[in-house]
Parts: C-alpha cells; structure tokens; sequence
C-alpha cells in the first residue's frame, strides 16, 4: 500500500469502530508519521504543543491497538496496517484493483456491494474544533445565542464579528452556539489565530478538511478559488478566534502586522461573493473591513457582547458567596465580566470566607495578579499615544470631552481623534452625551490598573521603548 492507502483505510477503521471522523491534527498525525516525521515536527506544522500532540496521536495508537488486536505504536504504526488482513474486518474492506481506491462492502459478501460515501459528505455534520477550549460554564446570553442563531440560520449573513473585552465570554458563547445550529450545517470549523498562522497556512488547514487529498498549492489565489467551490457547494460555518492577534502591536487599532494584511482581503471576499456558507470572527477589537462592509448594506452583521447582567448571579451563587445584597454592586465594578468575577470570587472565598460586603468596604477596587496579568497583555498591544491618552481619562473623576484630551495630552486634533477612534474600536473607551457634549469615560477596571501602574513608578506617558 502506498500512503494514501494506509491512510484511507486507518481513517475507515476508526470511522467504523468510533462513528466519528478524524479531525485536521489526527489526520496530520496519522499521515505525518507514515512520512516518519517527529512529533516536534507536526507540532511545529498544526500549531500545537508537542505535548498535545503526543496526547492525541497516543489516543490514535490506542483505538488502532483496540481494533486490530495488536499493539500500535507510532513506529509499527505502517507496517500493522500495511500486513493486516482486512476482510478480518466488519464492514469487510475491498480494494478496487482498477481505481486502487478502498471501499466498504457490506457483510454479506453476494450482495450488491454498497459505494460508500467519502468521509466528508454533504450529508454528513462534520463538526471540527481544533484546540478548542471546553466549555466548563455557561451563564445566560440567551438574547445573543438567539441573535446569533437568526443571523446565521435564517437570515444567512456570510460574516458576522463577535466582539468584546478580553474575559467576556466570546470563545465561550459561540462553541455554545454550535450545539443549536449544528444540524443546518455540513461543515462547522473552528480554528483560533492565537499564533498568528499566515493566510496560506489556515487556508491549506481549511482544504485538507474538505478533501485530505486534495493537492494544495502557495498561491492564495488558488487556495481562495479551491475553498469557494467548497463554500458554495457545502453549508459551512467557520469560527475564527482571536482574531485582534492578526493586528500590530504598537500601533492604532486595526493594522494588520506585516505580512497578514491578505487576511484582509479574505474577510472582504466571503463577505462580498456569493456562496451558502458564514464566517464568524471573534475578536476583542473591531475588524476595520467588516465595519465598512455592514455600512455598504452587505451580509454582514456585529454583535458586541457587554456585561452578563443578572446571570452573572449564577456565578456568586455558585462561588458559595454570601450578601446578596451586595452581589449587585459587586458585578457592575466587575463589568460583569465573567472571567473577572471568577476571579474576584476566588479571592473573595479565600480571603473573606466568602463575605461579599466586607470585601466591598474597601474604596479601593481590587485587582488580583490574575486580573492585572490580563489587563497587562492587552496594555501592551496599545501605542503610545493610547496609552497617554487613557492615563489622561484616567485622572479625571469626571467624563472629558475630546477638547480637554487635546488640551492634556497636548496631541494635535487630528492625533486625539484617531487615538479617541482607536481606543473605541478595542472597545475601551466610553462615549456619551452629556449637555450636548460627547464625553469619555473609562471602566473603573482600567482605571485603577493605570492607577496601580502609576504608584508602581511605571511612567505611563514615556513608556520604554
């Protein structure tokens, strides 16, 4: 047998025993050991850690072992398969000498032999969540997971931005959201840009689900056209997370690092080209092109999630808190942020015996290390000039007008517009109308992380570098 055999009928084996297809990572596992590739290799190629890998292709190991009566191991692995008798198999497994294709055949070896499907089938709900996380809780967002679901099972807006502050639940509410729409799609995939992986890459990623023997090619244009026909011919959703990690530290919101601006044009293209199948973006900043595009009257839409309200009781309840009466106060400091208050009600459990008032009597808003450390990974993606500006907001106990940033920051009209702009696409900054004024405020959250840096004699205005 030569690769693409050993590998079909691997795939065919587990299929049958497990009822599940193999994901991207099992395919590239299985495929890249027949090609005698490390582990440490096919860590570096799927994005994963070495020791994820070793898990899943342990897992791998394990089910072949099971099905086959013999012990598998990443260095036997070809070699079993390659002698093993497949008729000792049911469904009995027959090999189609013109074609060399490998087929499943019905027990009954006189009956007509049934052609079964590819792995991936239109008919078939192939469900991918490559290194996604695992839902552990969930609380409310029930009006945003039914927004969510017309928009993409009804409605069938091509791209969608899920927007939100980093803790808020985004990653969270869409795998949620693939339990309710999963049966109206042939394909839904999530992948999470967290390392930043090139166009090419994602979209070779994308290809190999659709079809593993697809022939791939560099040339994005060419991955482009080959993902439309799949866009076109099957209902897909694809989830993108962390999308904000395509964009330049350092600089205003929205600019693309070198390198990952045809992301770009990708976003514009699905967005505008006719096909049945939806992206779904999740990031904690605004996508520049999606904005414009939802403007333009395309198929696009924005949802921005904000405090979880009055499910975020659930939380505190099940934290074993105590004072409910002041559970309220306690979440709306907290922005309602989910993650946050997770951690808040750790400390408070810890340190209070569970004792929300005392907690509250401090005038001072606690930020445990755990809190800071995510604040301080999104303060460092910020420019400079962001940075002075909210250190300015920041001074002020009331809401300023963008005449007073001017004034303070002594930036130039044109820099305080783009930076007030910038800090509202990541979703950090506040407006309101006040005496037909427009006025600026941030979340007492950030608020008193900048404060906490200034008493540390970090010099917020200047900052190194």
């Amino acid at each position: 047998m030569d690769i693409q055999e050993v590998l079909k009928l691997a795939e065919e084996l587990i299929y049958e025993h497990t009822g599940e297809n193999l994901d991207y990572l099992q395919k590239t596992i299985l495929q890249r050991t027949l090609e005698n590739q490390t582990y440490k290799k096919i860590a570096e190629e799927t994005y994963a850690s070495e020791t994820h890998v070793r898990y899943i292709g342990a897992k791998l190991w394990n089910i072949l072992s099971k099905i086959l009566g013999e012990n598998i191991t990443k260095a036997n692995f070809r070699t079993i398969l390659e002698n093993t008798n497949i008729y000792n198999f049911a469904p009995v497994f027959c090999r189609d000498n013109v074609t060399s294709n490998i087929n499943i055949c019905p027990s009954n070896p006189r009956a007509s032999p049934t052609k079964t499907n590819p792995p991936q089938t239109p008919t078939q709900n192939i469900i991918d969540l490559d290194k996604a996380p695992e839902i552990i809780n969930f609380y409310g967002r029930t009006d945003e997971l039914s927004t969510l679901s017309k928009w993409i099972v009804s409605d069938r807006f091509r791209v969608i931005s899920l927007l939100g502050i980093s803790g808020i639940g985004k990653t969270t509410l869409s795998l949620q959201l693939i339990k309710q729409i999963k049966t109206n799609f042939n394909y839904i995939i999530y992948r999470t840009l967290r390392f930043s992986p090139t166009l090419t890459t994602t979209l070779t990623n994308l290809l190999e689900i659709f079809s593993p023997e697809t022939e791939t090619s560099d040339n994005i244009e060419t991955l482009l056209s080959q993902l439309q026909k799949y866009l076109e011919k099957y209902r897909c959703c694809i989830i993108f997370d962390d999308v904000q990690k395509l964009f330049a530290p350092g600089k205003l919101a929205g600019q693309y690092k070198s390198g990952y601006e045809d992301y770009r044009d990708f976003f514009q293209l699905f967005a505008t080209v006719s096909h049945q199948s939806c992206l779904l973006l999740i990031s904690r900043e605004k996508i520049p092109e999606i904005t414009k595009l939802e403007t333009e009257n395309y198929p696009v839409r924005t949802l921005t999630l904000g405090s979880l309200g009055a499910a975020a009781n659930e939380i505190c309840q099940k934290r074993q808190l105590v004072d409910r009466e002041s559970w309220e106060k306690l979440i709306n400091n907290y922005q309602g942020n989910p993650r946050w208050l997770d951690i808040i009600a750790t400390i408070i459990q810890e340190l209070f015996s569970g004792q929300v008032a005392e907690f509250m009597e401090y005038e001072t808003l606690i930020l445990p290390e755990a809190l800071q450390a995510e604040l301080e990974q999104q303060f460092e993606h910020l420019s400079p000039m962001e940075i002075r500006v909210m250190e300015q907001i920041a001074n002020q106990s009331q809401p300023i007008s963008i005449g007073e940033i001017i004034r303070k920051s002594e930036l130039s009209i044109q820099e305080s517009v783009n930076v007030i702009q910038s800090l509202k696409k990541r979703l950090l900054l506040d407006g309101q109308l006040e005496n037909n004024l427009t006025v600026f405020t941030l979340n007492p959250v950030w608020i008193q992380y900048l404060k906490n840096k200034r008493e540390s004699g970090i010099n917020l205005l200047f900052p190194e570098g």
